[in-house]
């Protein structure tokens, strides 16, 4: 584990982040379902992390009491398996960017043929599994990084199988889980307003020609004789009877960043508001700035904020150089102002001020209100209502048909 200074945009304020080794990756994540290899070896590095902070930060000037985690993107859903997982409580409040249990990328399973396929590609033939797990904690780590990339394996959270003696930190999936811990816990969540915008805005017209996005909803649900219909509905949804065009490329922006990024966290938002969480707090990030360093680096110069484009406003970004434009300035003072406050207070404007002229307010079930960070900030209801409304329709219509529930 490793303390140091990091400096962030927060002007007069510093930042000393607990920075935990954890592993990634095959090590961190390969999922095999034996006690030697059960999976989600890296959220247990960040648990053991936790574990430390809960009973050394009071040494460093902290309170046990006030300890906040934040994520961005699948740092997100790390942090909501860590609110997710049955044990001891051990922080108090969460700040979740762009990143949400409930999306179809955030659970993986199990693949008992992983390391059989790792081990090949390093040379080494075997259809033992204990033998090539053998084998590859023994090789080279940076040979077998290089074989995973090569191989186009990707490795993340799985559902574990419990074994006697070995501590398991996933083993419900998040419809299902009851998230006990979840309850007077503190939530700041959203996302940006155009997701998947990097994907689509210079996409060649070519690219679209059998392009069939839709068949992304596949993964989540069982695939029997009524699958087509289903996709059908929201194919009409989103783009009516017409064919896959250049000309639907925002349509088509929507679907995707509603599927794997919006809905996602208004369901996680909707789920705290059922267990009982203290406050929640809902955003969309909207501005277009210079230091959307996403979009910059993909030359991307449609308006809008791509995923993780509001981490320019946050700190420093080796994509984006030079001092930042008056309206930038503005912007980082006055995200990083609501996330400190967020962390210090347990709320983004315990009072309005020049800088924060509004007042951001927690959701309820009846007046769903969340904060539009752009140009000028502003409190609005129910973000793309419409859209997500949609998906909240569709998925009670089609509950039991979800993977998730039917094994």
């Amino acid at each position: 584990m490793v303390v140091e200074e990091q400096r962030t945009l927060l002007n007069d304020q510093v930042i000393f982040p607990f920075e935990e080794e954890a592993w990634l990756g095959a090590y961190g994540f390969m999922c095999i379902d034996t006690p030697e290899v059960p999976g989600n070896q890296g959220l247990k590095d960040q648990r053991l992390a936790l574990r430390w902070i809960k009973n050394n930060i009071a040494s460093f000037g902290g309170d046990n009491n006030k300890i906040s985690l934040v994520g961005e993107s699948a740092g997100s859903v790390s942090v909501e398996f860590q609110l997710m997982a049955n044990q001891e409580r051990l922080f108090n409040q969460v700040i979740l960017q762009s990143g949400s249990v409930f999306g179809p990328w955030a659970v993986g399973s199990s693949d008992v043929t992983a390391p059989l396929r790792l081990a090949a590609k390093l040379g080494y033939e075997t259809e033992d599994l204990d033998d090539a797990v053998s084998f590859l904690a023994k090789a080279d780590p940076k040979l077998v990084v290089g074989a995973t990339g090569e191989l186009w394996m990707g490795f993340g959270p799985c559902l574990e199988r419990k074994f006697d003696g070995v501590e398991s930190i996933l083993t419900e999936h998040p419809l299902v889980a009851d998230m006990r811990n979840v309850r007077n816990t503190k939530v700041m969540a959203g996302y940006t307003n155009k997701e998947q915008l990097v994907s689509y805005a210079n996409r060649p017209p070519s690219d679209f020609e059998n392009l069939n996005v839709f068949s992304s909803i596949r993964s989540s649900f069982v695939d029997d004789d009524d699958f087509q219909a289903m996709e059908d509905t929201v194919r009409r949804f989103y783009i009516g009877d017409e064919a896959v065009t250049e000309a639907l490329r925002w349509n088509l922006m929507d679907f995707e960043s509603d599927w794997f990024f919006n809905y996602p966290a208004q369901w996680s938002i909707d789920n705290y508001l059922e267990k009982g969480a203290s406050d929640v707090f809902y955003y969309v990030f909207s501005y277009s700035g210079e230091r959307n360093f996403v979009k910059s680096r993909f030359n991307v110069t449609a308006e809008g904020a791509s995923h993780a484009d509001e981490l320019g406003y946050q700190f420093d970004q080796a994509y984006v150089t030079g001092a930042p434009s008056p309206a930038d300035q503005l912007m980082i003072d006055q995200m990083t102002t609501l996330w400190a406050n967020f962390v210090k207070h347990g709320d983004p404007t315990p009072e309005t001020s020049e800088l924060l002229p509004v007042k951001w307010t927690p959701v309820t079930k009846d007046t769903y209100t969340y904060l539009d960070m752009d140009k000028q900030l502003s409190v609005k209801r129910r973000p793309y209502t419409d859209r997500l409304s949609f998906l909240q329709l569709f998925f009670k219509a089609n509950w039991d048909r979800m993977r998730a529930v039917n094994n």
